[in-house]
């Protein structure tokens, strides 16, 4: 897993900010120092966007909801 880089975009608009964090909580709790970075990326216009290596893994505009933990510990 080296090398690994998480990014979640968020909403501030929307105020997303508390689910980004609790994802980036959950993230870092599972990973812990196997992951190189993990942005938080301030945003507008309702995104929710999780990417991993540079691949986008979750869009909340495509999927039209927000991520459950267990699919994105699938991608990373």
């Amino acid at each position: 897993m080296a090398n690994t880089r998480i990014s979640i975009e968020y909403c501030t608009g929307w105020g997303y900010l508390s689910k980004a964090m609790d994802m980036t909580e959950k993230i870092l709790d599972q990973y812990k120092n196997t992951i190189d970075n993990l942005v938080l990326i301030p945003s507008t216009n309702g995104v929710f966007e999780i990417t991993v290596n540079d691949n986008l893994v979750f869009s909340k505009i495509k999927e039209e909801r927000f991520p459950k933990f267990e699919e994105i510990k699938g991608k990373i």
